[in-house]
């Protein structure tokens, strides 16, 4: 073997041994202080129990699926309070890369999320579960945004466990579980109260804060029991300009002051406001000769903000947020209530109301001002550029959701039981994007002279007064109404154990819509460099039935050497979409136990299938003419240049995604150290038929090149100019060089989105728990969580060799380490507690810096540091000692206790210079927290 091709092993091997050895130290010296071991003779009689993966109950540590579960305690130990995306991202190292984003994404790309939080497991497609039932997706979709089911909506206060499933789910939950399923579960049958308060502050420079109260109680009898929870959250903007690391930021020509004739910039005088003696035309010598404006020798510098021009760039860092304001509120509750001995009725329901904010700097702008322009100092027409800086772009979504489940369940027979509910949930949002400019106001202000472009501050009050600021507006709805029924029970009793099934059906429906103001709208747009939002308004409907059947091959009465307990499960699940393929997954999972329950060896195969989303399929399309093409021609010649036709947009045509996964692992829990237990689990995903979008200018290239041996090839028809029915009725392509035989606006080329992109990533998840009670020490519980990325490769298109994204911070995944851990130690002995956490990320490198060597600045060159956290706490439980204190638990803290800063990498995070949704943007976070309960 080549020792290069597994160089990259060393480090996590290394950590593995680190770990490993650590744990079996800890859990040696344990032994000499534990209590005595049970006698092996002695047996255990196991609870059968459910978790996420499967309907049918098991009883064991450990199932044939990979499943991670953080209960209120682990959640607790992270120390974090503000979104269940927070969570996953510490605690589970597998949330990393550019698909979870929360807050964070607080700049330009912000109309992505709407101010919500996704979260995708591998970073790869997953689907989020609410008390084991779907979710609506964020109504941001109605307008050309993700596709996901906002997480920010679910009060941490009222969580009770977040299940993670490491693997598809797709035969059982939906075809749409790619990578794995996440299940969060609130809190229910609850007896007692508690409230929670928690503030937390940064020391930082430039400070920032949140706040957060929650109560949770419940109350019951023998037949009926609710639980009753609310939560208020709070978290205050982050703004650029707050951090070093993001402040200055330059990047741009375009502010109040700045003119140019052609290439040649000019900044008005630092001492002027505005040029002197309106309305007369002066030679640009004249002009610098007199000091009104200087002549700039660079404006890449000036953009830049380098060399003798640097003193007149603009700082793009004094507005844009960071992180979102923001605040949440929410009510839930759940009940049962007994009807009979054999029927419980059940429900739960969840209202949401969230507020965020994030803001970008004023709007850039410019005007080519004649030489007859009242304010124009010029005698030849120039490019008077202006920031509006007093009005900044501000984006508000406000959101309703409400979300009710009823159902009834009930249990018959030997072990059979069976559960029918309907689920509504109503997501409505309300955007609200201020300080965008209308086009129609600024030709006429610029016109009339009533705003002049060549000053830095407008004379007070004719900015208000012009009506060259206006607000675009948009509602959007997400509604997802569902109804399902399963009944579970065994079909046999066998040597080896119950022969256990499942089966169920779901009906679902799914809707989105979309309204905005007439200036929002494509066809009658009228704000400038703004947000185009269109009226939008598709559902669609799917039926689906699912079968699960174990078979227990050794076990119970029937054991083998080497075979203390083989199981077989399958699992296949067929889903009939009104809009698109109607699919048919299978799902096989194996959990082999060759002694006994020390150790227990599993596997799991299945297949997913994404449907294309709504917007996707009928959101509106585009036509128009490419960008400036420069085309090589075929055979030889000039360039072909000049812009075609071309239309893009949504595609009633596509096709859902596919992907094969399996897993492959075990769970090892040696009796002799008590409290310890060591999982690992090898995955392997393949998605093809991704969407995406080529490009014009791929597809005319390749089809002038290669003729109908081209891919793309029927994706360019010709015709004569201007009849958009070409883009169908159009001549075919029959031959190279056709895109250049005649004019190249007789060429149409359609652009929209096609199923044409694909991923392929393997890996390890690796998780060690033990725990240590010690009558003298108290109680010790330490976790250890990695994830190792063997590879991530990705195939933008058919005619692009796969490429590699795994130790690397690119524009294709975000940072996606080569692994990545999180440690947390948690200790207990009376009343006192104490917990420390240690995220680890190791280096990576940006493909978009500039190579490492002499001359290159740290924060500019493609190294990416390895970012290493420290979280620490200490609480202390008031007992029936205080009269007044008992039931009263205090915590303080901080996150990132050492202040560890953000790894630069200006390459591909240009706005913030770091990846602050991976690592951090806050820097250190103190926390002082107070829990009551009784």
């Amino acid at each position: 073997m080549n020792p290069s091709s597994v160089s990259y092993l060393r480090k996590p091997l290394a950590l593995l041994g680190a770990g490993l050895s650590l744990f079996a130290a800890s859990a040696a010296f344990a032994q000499t202080a534990a209590a005595p071991a049970t006698p092996a003779e002695e047996s255990v009689k196991l609870e059968k129990f459910v978790v996420t993966g499967s309907y049918i109950p098991i009883a064991g540590v450990a199932t044939a699926i990979p499943v991670t579960i953080l209960d209120s305690k682990a959640i607790e130990n992270t120390g974090v309070t503000s979104s269940v995306m927070e969570i996953l991202r510490k605690a589970a190292p597998q949330f990393t890369g550019n698909s979870n984003l929360g807050s964070t994404n607080a700049n330009i790309s912000s109309g992505s999320t709407g101010g919500g939080s996704q979260v995708a497991f591998r970073n790869t497609q997953t689907l989020v579960l609410l008390n084991g039932r779907r979710v609506a997706y964020a109504p941001i979709l109605a307008s050309g945004g993700f596709q996901f089911v906002d997480v920010n909506l679910f009060p941490v206060g009222a969580i009770d466990r977040i299940e993670i499933l490491q693997d598809g789910a797709s035969a059982l939950y939906g075809t749409d579980a790619v990578s794995g399923v996440v299940n969060i579960i609130l809190k229910s049958n609850y007896k007692g109260f508690m409230a929670n308060a928690n503030y937390s502050f940064s020391d930082n420079q430039g400070k920032w804060a949140s706040r957060k109260f929650s109560l949770v109680g419940g109350t019951g009898t023998d037949k009926t029991g609710i639980t009753i929870g609310a939560e208020w959250y709070q978290q205050d903007p982050l703004k650029q300009y707050e951090r070093s690391y993001s402040n200055p930021i330059y990047g741009t020509a375009t502010f109040a002051g700045i003119v140019n004739i052609g290439g040649q910039f000019y900044v008005l005088n630092p001492s002027l406001n505005a040029p002197p003696n309106p309305g007369t035309h002066l030679p640009a010598a004249t002009l610098v000769a007199n000091g009104t404006y200087i002549p700039l020798a660079s404006s890449a510098n000036l953009i830049s903000g380098l060399g003798e021009e640097a003193q007149y760039s603009f700082n793009l860092a004094q507005y844009p947020t960071l992180v979102q304001g923001q605040q949440r509120k929410s009510v839930t509750v759940n009940f049962d209530h007994k009807w009979t001995d054999a029927i419980t009725v059940f429900g739960d329901m969840l209202w949401t109301q969230t507020t965020t904010f994030s803001q970008l700097n004023a709007q850039p702008t410019t005007f080519s001002a004649p030489a007859t322009n009242v304010n124009n100092p010029f005698d030849v027409t120039v490019t008077a550029r202006n920031r509006f800086l007093q009005n900044p772009r501000q984006y508000f979504y406000d959101s309703d959701s409400i979300r009710g489940v009823i159902g009834i369940k009930g249990a018959f027979g030997d072990g059979f039981s069976w559960e029918a509910a309907a689920n509504k949930n109503i997501i409505g949002q309300k955007y609200r994007n201020e300080g965008v400019v209308s086009t129609v106001t600024r030709g006429i202000v610029t016109s009339n002279g009533s705003i002049n472009y060549f000053a830095r501050q407008q004379a007070p009050g004719a900015v208000a007064a012009s009506g060259l600021f206006g607000t675009a507006l948009g509602n959007a709805t997400s509604t997802l109404t569902t109804y399902d029924a399963r009944l579970i029970g065994k079909l046999a009793a066998l040597p080896g154990g119950d022969l256990g099934f499942a089966a169920g059906v779901e009906y679902r429906t799914e809707s989105l819509d979309q309204s905005a103001d007439r200036n929002s709208q494509a066809a009658t747009f009228g704000w400038d460099s703004a947000t185009t939002l269109d009226p939008f308004s598709k559902r669609r409907n799917i039926k689906s039935m699912f079968a699960e059947i174990r078979i227990p091959v050794f076990g119970g009465d029937q054991k083998q050497k080497f075979a203390h307990l083989l199981e077989l499960s399958v699992a296949g699940r067929k889903e009939i979409y009104s809009d698109t393929d109607d699919p048919l997954v299978p799902k096989f999972s194996l959990r082999w136990l060759p002694v006994d329950n020390q150790l227990a060896i599993r596997g799991t195969y299945s297949k997913s299938f994404a449907a294309p989303t709504l917007f996707n399929l009928f959101g509106p399309g585009g036509v128009g003419f490419t960008s400036s093409l420069n085309l090589q021609r075929f055979g030889g010649g000039p360039n072909i240049t000049g812009q075609a036709n071309a239309r893009s947009g949504a595609n009633p045509n596509l096709l859902a995604s596919r992907s094969k996964a399996y897993t492959f692992g075990f769970v090892y829990s040696p009796r002799a150290i008590k409290g310890f237990s060591v999982t690992m689990d090898y995955f392997n995903i393949k998605q093809t038929d991704l969407i995406s979008s080529i490009g014009a200018a791929t597809i005319l290239q390749d089809v002038e090149l290669l003729g109908t041996a081209s891919p793309y090839a029927s994706f360019v028809r010709r015709g004569p100019n201007g009849d958009t029915s070409q883009f169908t009725a159009g001549a075919p392509i029959t031959a190279p060089g056709q895109i250049g035989a005649g004019p190249v606006d007789n060429n149409y080329v359609t652009d929209t989105l096609t199923n044409i992109a694909a991923v392929n990533l393997s890996g390890i998840d690796l998780k060690v728990l033990y725990t240590w009670n010690s009558d003298a020490w108290g109680r010790f519980d330490m976790s250890l969580a990695g994830a190792w990325y063997n590879s991530y490769t990705v195939q933008t298109l058919p005619t692009v060799t796969p490429f590699e994204t795994v130790g690397l911070t690119s524009n294709t995944n975000g940072t996606t380490p080569r692994w990545q851990t999180y440690t947390n130690i948690n200790w207990s002995r009376g009343k006192w507690g104490a917990n420390l956490g240690w995220s680890l990320i190791p280096s990576t490198r940006d493909t978009n810096g500039i190579p490492a060597g002499p001359g290159v600045p740290a924060a500019s060159d493609d190294y990416v540091e390895t970012y290493n956290s420290f979280d620490l706490s200490a609480r202390y439980s008031f007992g029936s000692e205080w009269k007044w204190l008992n039931g009263l638990t205090l915590r303080v803290g901080a996150l990132n206790v050492l202040n560890e800063g953000l790894p630069m990498n200006k390459g591909t995070n240009t706005q913030s210079n770091g990846d602050i949704a991976t690592y951090t943007a806050v820097g250190r976070l103190i926390f002082v927290e107070g829990r009551y309960s009784f």
